[in-house]
């Protein structure tokens, strides 16, 4: 009987496909690696969890049940323990970042630091980039962040009212986080306010929601089958066709970062000729050359970086200040101790600025690093692909090609490191001599979890990311005192949920590559003094 092309050619396709899970299961350098038998023949539960927005749970759920290494797609394998960790994104690692980090790029001939994979011209991207993030920087951006952390907590209790007993209306700390990091990026990069946190309509509130919506568009992406069909396909003209098809909106945020770059460039060459340059992050970036040729950095190239800054400078600090607010109005005892320290170390608001004295405030930091662990931004891996070579893992060999990493959710929540992860409890990090906690002790804790990783691909802004939650958190608590908003449970977990999202003491987000959260909601009032 003659079935014709059509049968042969779907024959070949499932014999191809069969072919390829009888390998992936039985003959593949993971195939001994424990995991769920989905993940080891196909993409599509990571890519469906991708979707679902809970793949740093279902990696976190996956440890669990099969212990510190998992494979979670057939060619990747993470781990849980701190020494895999060190292998892994340690300077010395025999690694890069994965084939997937190409498929970010806007342009596929100028990719931002953040997603270049080649490891020889992402170290000469960073030496350029990180010349823009120098304690003269930060003391700089201090500057920004201290006028519109003043400003934003006046809107915080703008419609205080005595009715409340002078609480303001509840807010959801996701949106007016969002607003006042906003503002103070655009301060910080593009040399104006965007003045999201005022009343009144303004079209540039949408562009945070545009960032969310965009990686999560993104995102499973590059969890699917199609990722390396996507990748290769890019820059021979998909790019061009996939343009066709991005939503309007998309195209707006795109643009939203062509017109602030290219104004903010005209206002550097201007301030130039009169010697009177605004000093931000995108005057320093504009400034730093190459240390090879000498050469600054192109406007393509700086065009790439903001839609880098934009993304980095306002996804982590929003995330964390929301976690923040959501433990803090949640623990009393962590609550009462931290506005205590920051009432006691400062006089007025106006001394909350960048230097030793708010350096001084040991459980604001504390507090700080906490969120960082327990709702960090960023919950999946970074994914990094061993080099020719291969590279040895928590002492097991793992040959080139393969794709490993951790996941920051997993291992923030590692009971073995941390004993009692789904608790907010920032004097983890201090010394005590009551229950024999060393310094030793909490080094060694340090070390298992790092949220703005190690290595070649450290996150140059985490000095800048700090200071700005440290001033933030400590000018609200100054002034102001905070209240969860009663019967409002907006970002809490509930028993009715899927495991890992049960507690309604813990903070729950969205794994979309970045953290997407939404939340909590909170009241303010005036400080009595």
């Amino acid at each position: 009987m003659d079935f014709g092309w059509p049968a042969v050619l779907l024959t070949l396709f499932f014999g191809y496909y069969i072919l390829q899970a009888i390998y992936n299961v039985f003959f593949h350098p993971l195939a001994n690696c424990p995991g769920p038998f989905a993940a080891k023949i196909s993409r599509l539960p990571s890519f469906y969890h991708a979707i679902r927005g809970d793949r740093h749970l279902w990696i976190w759920q996956n440890h669990q049940i099969f212990g510190d290494k998992i494979r979670v797609q057939p060619n990747e394998v993470l781990f849980l323990s701190p020494q895999a960790y060190r292998d892994i994104y340690s300077s010395k690692a025999n690694v890069k970042r994965a084939k997937s980090y190409e498929a970010w790029a806007k342009n596929v001939d100028e990719p931002n630091t953040a997603v270049t994979t080649d490891p020889v011209i992402h170290a000469r991207k960073r030496k350029i980039l990180i010349q823009a993030f120098t304690d003269k920087t930060t003391k700089h951006a201090a500057a920004f962040m201290t006028q519109h952390a003043d400003r934003w907590v006046d809107l915080l209790v703008g419609d205080a009212d005595d009715s409340r007993d002078g609480w303001s209306a509840s807010r959801n700390m996701t949106e007016w986080g969002a607003w006042v990091v906003f503002d103070i990026l655009g301060d910080l990069c593009f040399g104006r306010s965007f003045e999201t946190k005022e009343a009144g309509p303004n079209a540039l509130r949408e562009i945070p929601h545009l960032i969310v919506r965009h990686v999560r568009f993104f995102y499973p992406i590059l969890q699917s089958p199609w990722m390396e069909f996507f990748v290769w396909a890019k820059p021979r003209g998909f790019d061009y066709l996939f343009d066709l098809i991005t939503p309007q909106e998309f195209k707006e945020y795109y643009q939203f970062v062509d017109d602030s770059v290219s104004k903010r460039l005209q206002e550097e060459a201007e301030a130039k000729d009169s010697e009177s340059s605004r000093l931000d992050i995108f005057h320093f970036l504009c400034a730093a050359k190459d240390a090879v040729t000498g050469e600054r950095i192109s406007e393509d190239a700086l065009r790439a970086e903001a839609i880098m800054l934009i993304v980095a400078g306002t996804d982590s600090v929003i995330t964390i200040l929301a976690g923040m607010w959501f433990y803090i109005s949640r623990n009393e005892a962590a609550y009462t101790k931290l506005t205590t320290e920051i009432r006691s170390t400062f006089k007025s608001s106006d001394e909350i600025v960048s230097g030793p004295k708010l350096g001084s405030c040991v459980y604001l930091y504390t507090c700080i690093e906490e969120t960082l662990r327990i709702a960090p931004a960023g919950p999946s891996e970074f994914a990094r692909e061993v080099l020719p070579g291969g590279t040895t893992i928590d002492g097991e060999y793992f040959p080139p090609g393969v794709v490993v990493g951790c996941a920051n959710w997993a291992i923030g929540h590692n009971e073995e490191v941390f004993g009692d992860p789904n608790r907010f409890r920032p004097e983890r990090y201090i010394p005590c001599e009551a229950t024999g906690r060393t310094l030793d002790d909490i080094n060694k804790m340090r070390s298992c979890f790092q949220p703005f990783l190690i290595g070649p691909t450290a996150c140059p802004g985490r000095n800048i990311a700090l200071t700005e939650l440290a001033i933030i958190v400590a000018k609200t608590l100054h002034q102001l005192d905070l209240r969860a908003a009663q019967g409002e449970n907006l970002g809490a977990g509930h028993p009715s949920q899927e495991w890992g999202r049960r507690d309604e003491n813990q903070f729950q987000i969205i794994d979309a590559y970045i953290t997407v959260q939404d939340g909590p909601m909170v009241q303010f009032r005036k400080r009595k003094v």
